[in-house]
């Protein structure tokens, strides 16, 4: 079939001026053409549209032949825009492969970083960077993911090399791994995977590639993604797009990171910038659930220029799309580079007052506000407040508003069960969006470990649920279904509260006042009185 760039293929990164509409490119892509056409610091890629994914199955899920051609061509253009060159023992290019449907699904398909690494390859990454630590995290980083995402091993085999060395060493954050240590674990990885009978991990740069589209692909039809269409009423979307970037890298040096920023609070709605940060990190890091994070004020003080470059970008992109953004971002050598923008997903009563705000402030137009609170249930919001309590038995990260009361159910199955017959509480070490099904039986959601950013959070949050991370008082014994939250233990099925505005947790089921926001829902009757 013959290659057409136009209807298939969409090429950015600074100086572009292209257009690409969502249905047919995915909202990622189409934004991050929109971006790099505004000058905002985007790092160079191209898409493969919607149309790609409808291909591949119909063709019984194999990957088009005109697929390869145009990916050839995408990595010329990369080539290009960087200067480095892909499968390089020198200089290589390394770009990260994510999915983009036309609809919003935080977290839910698959993503691949580092595409582009072998044990050939990875001298040309520490020749070029001078940092044998950065290449061999970055290798490390590489084997799992594709070993999870393409060849279909447990995350948790990786993740038990992993802990076995950080044990060793002597350190409970991987980031203070140094180069020998990763080198030891990227080692185990090789040989974990050369040791499976089934394929091998890839050396070919351009295998790699489209292997890793393909699983970008699959993963439209994942038990997880239907799972959520059908949750959400999305059952009709096409497909998935495939997005090729180059790599910017937040692990490595001192001056670098990785975060999620919300142009404004999306849970009080509060106008002020929200950012979960973490140094020495990836972007799935911090949204994977999986990690703690520093919130905007570290950012701030560790990064003081790059936290400034990352307030103007999301007051600009807040002005452009006339909504409140969720913005994907990485901070490399101390420059920021923005990976996504998208319309934040907010709890109710943060949609209810970001409306009417935006319109006070003159953003948009109540027109436009009545339709952002589309599908918003705003009259049954209201503002929930414990009374005053004992003594909480721990305390995590808040990162919703309201109170919460029920039954702890330690997994997504018990709190389906439980929910009908009484309120629950979903407990977890982490959240993913896995989860989902959980989530949305719960009235709430605590976990051990991960960020408020995080996309478990982020569905979380829209759903209306009351949500605590990073819990460090808490630990979980899925085996004999029990948790201890500092001195207190408890069971599975024992009650606990959970207070959204401060990230307490307390024993028992405690009562709340409740109240209307009053004033907001006057000024929003007022527009729909207009409009009729």
């Amino acid at each position: 079939m013959a290659f057409q760039p136009t209807s298939r293929m969409v090429v950015f990164g600074a100086g572009t001026t292209a257009e690409a509409l969502p249905q047919e490119f995915g909202n990622k892509a189409a934004v991050l053409v929109k971006m790099a056409s505004l000058g905002i610091p985007v790092p160079p890629g191209f898409a493969l549209g919607v149309t790609i994914c409808d291909d591949y199955y119909r063709n019984n899920e194999v990957l088009p032949d005109y697929v390869d051609e145009m990916l050839k061509r995408g990595i010329s253009h990369l080539e290009k825009a960087t200067g480095l060159t892909f499968g390089s023992g020198r200089r290589p290019l390394l770009v990260s492969v994510r999915s983009g449907a036309p609809i919003s699904m935080p977290g839910i398909m698959d993503t691949m970083l580092n595409i582009g690494l072998n044990r050939e390859i990875i001298q040309g990454l520490i020749y070029m960077s001078g940092n044998p630590r950065f290449a061999w995290d970055t290798y490390r980083r590489y084997l799992e993911n594709f070993g999870t995402i393409v060849l279909g091993y447990e995350g948790s085999k990786f993740q038990a090399i992993l802990h076995e060395i950080m044990e060793d060493v002597g350190v409970t954050d991987e980031t203070a791994l140094d180069f020998k240590s990763l080198k030891l674990i990227t080692g185990r990885y090789e040989a974990m995977l050369q040791r499976n009978g089934g394929p091998k991990f890839p050396e070919n740069v351009y295998d790699q590639l489209r292997a890793a589209s393909i699983a970008v692909l699959r993963s439209w039809n994942s038990p997880r993604a239907a799972n959520f269409r059908r949750l959400n009423l999305v059952g009709a979307a096409r497909g998935t797009a495939v997005t090729v970037q180059a790599m910017v890298f937040g692990n490595m040096g001192r001056f670098s990171g990785a975060g999620v920023a919300f142009s404004r609070n999306p849970w009080t709605g509060g106008k002020e910038l929200v950012v979960d940060y973490k140094l020495g990190a990836q972007g799935e890091d911090v949204v994977s659930g999986s990690q703690g994070a520093s919130t905007q004020k570290e950012m701030a003080h560790l990064m003081p220029e790059a936290y400034r470059d990352l307030q103007a970008v999301a007051t600009r992109l807040e002005q452009y799309f006339k909504d409140m953004q969720d913005i994907e971002f990485t901070v490399q050598e101390a420059r920021l580079f923005i990976l996504q923008s998208r319309s934040g997903k907010r709890s109710p009563y943060a949609a209810l007052r970001i409306a009417v705000e935006m319109v006070d402030e003159g953003l948009i137009t109540p027109k436009v506000a009545l339709r952002l609170l589309e599908g918003v249930d705003i009259d049954s919001i209201i503002i929930q407040r414990l009374n005053a309590s004992g003594e909480p038995l721990g305390a995590g990260i808040s990162a919703s508003v309201g109170v919460a009361a029920g039954r702890i159910a330690l997994t997504c199955e018990r709190a389906e069960e439980d929910s009908a017959r009484s309120p629950v509480i979903l407990v977890r070490e982490t959240a993913s969006p896995d989860d989902i099904a959980g989530i949305k039986a719960a009235g709430g959601l605590l976990t051990a470990r991960g960020a408020r950013t995080s996309h478990a959070a982020v569905v979380a949050r829209q759903m209306g649920k009351v949500c605590v991370v990073n819990c460090a008082d808490l630990s979980i014994d899925l085996a004999r279904h029990r948790i201890n939250i500092g001195k207190a233990m408890l069971h599975e099925g024992d009650e606990i509260t959970l207070d959204g505005s401060s990230g307490l947790v307390y024993a028992g089921h405690l009562s709340t006042t409740t109240e209307k926001p009053v004033d907001l829902l006057a000024k929003v009757a007022k527009w729909r009185k207009k409009k009729t």
